[in-house]
């Protein structure tokens, strides 16, 4: 199982029970999701997880090249994945060699035969021409998430119903684009339509991912929880992440997403 799973799976479990409860000590209010950042090269993933960014995905022309930008995190305890125009079996071998954890690429841009996500993880570009159809297999394809290139500008009703549809006929968690602007009613919008985690473009700083990660923990518990027939988008979502939890992840919470 990839870290990211893993990360999202304590991050929707911590969204669904409503924190920590049982007036436990206190604690850092959780993020009410993740926050990666496209990156440039390995010295960027390393600057922005610094500044808090739980996951840094390298923006790679291929895998020869995410390969080379990964090595400045070699030892570093970061979770790197990268994303890809293509990828190919020998380009799998050599990304999860290098120690990434999880790739983001198109479905006609990955070879089958490059996906073993008990090995190294897998998003798959998704977007609202999708049918439905396909959107329902992909689930079965055990995949980390769905990564989704925001429009941009204010969210109307019309775009958050692509993300629901998207998130719940897929059955996976969002990974969704976001400027570095993003208001947090914003983010409790894409909480709400299924995001797991939302992605600062290249070029974010770190001040701007810090300033991210606050408004993340201020986005409200979400009230959806337990109201049947309501949370389309978070219950397939949440078990998604869940059907491939064990014990194990308990042995790197080391408090990097946003505790």
């Amino acid at each position: 199982m990839s870290e990211l799973q893993k990360k999202i799976g304590r991050i929707q479990r911590r969204e669904t029970t409503g924190g920590f409860g049982f007036g436990a000590a206190a604690r850092p209010k959780p993020r009410a999701m993740l926050l990666g950042v496209l990156v440039a090269d390995g010295a960027a993933a390393k600057a922005a997880i610094a500044a808090g960014a739980d996951v840094a995905i390298i923006d790679a022309a291929s895998a020869a090249a995410a390969v080379k930008a990964l090595k400045p995190l070699d030892g570093a305890k970061a979770t790197a994945g990268a994303r890809l125009p293509s990828l190919d079996e020998p380009g799998a071998a050599a990304l999860r060699e290098a120690g990434c954890d999880f790739v983001v690429c198109t479905l006609d841009g990955t070879a089958s035969s490059a996906v073993d996500t008990d090995r190294m993880g897998h998003v798959v570009v998704a977007d609202s021409a999708m049918d439905d159809t396909t959107l329902r297999a992909l689930g079965p394809l055990g995949l980390d998430a769905l990564f989704v290139q925001s429009a941009g500008g204010d969210m109307t009703l019309a775009n958050q119903l692509q993300l629901v549809r998207i998130a719940s006929f897929a059955s996976t968690p969002l990974l969704v684009t976001i400027p570095a602007d993003t208001a947090v009613s914003a983010l409790r919008v894409l909480r709400d339509s299924g995001a797991a985690m939302v992605v600062a473009l290249t070029g974010t700083t770190a001040g701007q991912i810090a300033t991210l990660g606050e408004a993340l923990q201020a986005v409200p518990p979400s009230k959806r929880a337990g109201r049947d027939g309501r949370e389309m988008a978070m219950v397939p979502a949440a078990a998604s992440a869940g059907d491939h939890e064990h014990g194990d992840d308990d042995d790197d919470d080391d408090g990097d997403d946003g505790e």
